[in-house]
């Protein structure tokens, strides 16, 4: 359970901008909120916000307590299983909150892979029946901070929960009319370059993709894609996927990077011809070493850019790359966001407040 309660009336602001702004919830529509116990109060307030707007809420409730139990006894393919039932209830659902599943990640990071594997195994059939069900609904990042995973992150709690908070209460349409003329540079234009004071001096190249806008909605049917009926709060990022042959530079970070429950600092990019030649992170690196050893083929091309525009964040775990002003420049694969590098490997830098120029005008909406 959070160390760090959050007020009653906090919850339900949260709450009704939520269902009111981000999910444009309607009368008479189904809504289903998923919680575990250290979220229980905001499925709650969830469901109360839902009635008040004369929806229909339903809580799916797991107790973290239930579920440590069946790991401790090895039924992992039980909690992966495909729930004909629950996929049942998402072909009735209109509307879906989910707040990042169990509380305690960093017991959860260190089963074995392939157990963490069968526990989840249930996911592609998910978004399946999600896709069918042409259901919209956002993965909240207010599920995330936990004490033992704050400490993980070196980071205090309520202040971590504190921004998230105020970064999911962003009204989403300043956030579209932010993004919009950002977007349109990037898809028009050919060449990027990021310059900083401290050592940042980077041109990537672009090849009119579509960027990828994730301002607080998400988009009715048909999606480009199975995972898209769920968007990300806070939002306010704009991703676009690199041309895989043009990387020449050296891009510096200022920002922390948060794996899944690790943290590396001080990182630099240096690419040469297209291809990452050099790198190295002040701390932690092990986390990016471990995946880039495992990447592949296309590991140390260039892989996505993008850009945060959420003036509430500031170095706020997991949304990082949220961050107004935060730029962040990833190496390996891009193919989930409409490039062509199938590496399975994921890795980043972030930089915020550099300069950034596309066809040698800057980039708009950023000053």
């Amino acid at each position: 359970m959070s160390a760090s309660p959050v007020p009653p009336e906090k919850m339900s602001q949260v709450a009704r901008s939520v269902l009111t702004k981000n999910l444009q919830l309607k009368k008479g529509e189904r809504l289903t909120v998923e919680g575990f116990s250290h979220t229980l109060d905001w499925a709650t307030a969830f469901a109360r916000e839902a009635r008040h707007l004369g929806a229909l809420p339903v809580i799916l409730f797991e107790d973290e307590d239930a579920y440590w139990d069946a790991l401790d006894r090895k039924e992992e393919a039980v909690l992966g299983a495909a729930a004909a039932h629950e996929w049942a209830l998402l072909g009735k659902t209109d509307a879906y909150l989910h707040m990042w599943g169990v509380g305690d990640k960093v017991r959860l990071a260190k089963l074995p892979a392939k157990r963490r594997q069968r526990a989840f195994a249930f996911n592609d059939a998910w978004y399946a029946a999600a896709k069918k069900a042409g259901l919209r609904g956002f993965r909240l990042e207010l599920g995330r901070p936990y004490p033992n995973l704050a400490e993980a992150y070196g980071v205090d709690e309520r202040t971590w929960m504190d921004q998230v908070l105020a970064a999911t209460l962003v009204d989403p349409d300043s956030l579209q009319r932010a993004a919009a003329p950002i977007a349109r540079a990037l898809e028009r234009g050919r060449k990027l370059r990021i310059r900083d004071d401290a050592g940042t001096d980077l041109t990537l190249g672009l090849r009119g993709r579509k960027a990828t806008v994730n301002a607080g909605r998400v988009p009715p049917p048909p999606r480009p894609s199975v995972f898209a009926s769920m968007g990300g709060l806070p939002a306010g990022s704009i991703r676009v996927a690199l041309d895989e042959a043009v990387a020449d530079g050296t891009f510096v970070a200022n920002r922390t990077d948060y794996f899944e429950t690790a943290t590396a600092t001080g990182g630099s990019f240096e690419f040469r011809k297209g291809r990452l030649v050099d790198h190295h992170f002040a701390s932690g690196g092990e986390a990016f070493e471990e995946g880039f050893r495992a990447g592949g083929k296309g590991r140390d091309q260039p892989g996505q850019f993008s850009i945060g525009l959420n003036p509430a964040l500031h170095d706020t775990p997991q949304v990082e790359d949220v961050e107004k002003g935060a730029v962040m420049v990833t190496v390996g694969g891009n193919i989930f966001n409409g490039g062509a590098n199938k590496s399975p490997f994921f890795g980043f830098a972030i930089n915020v407040g550099a300069r950034v120029e596309v066809d040698g005008r800057p980039l708009p909406g950023l000053g």
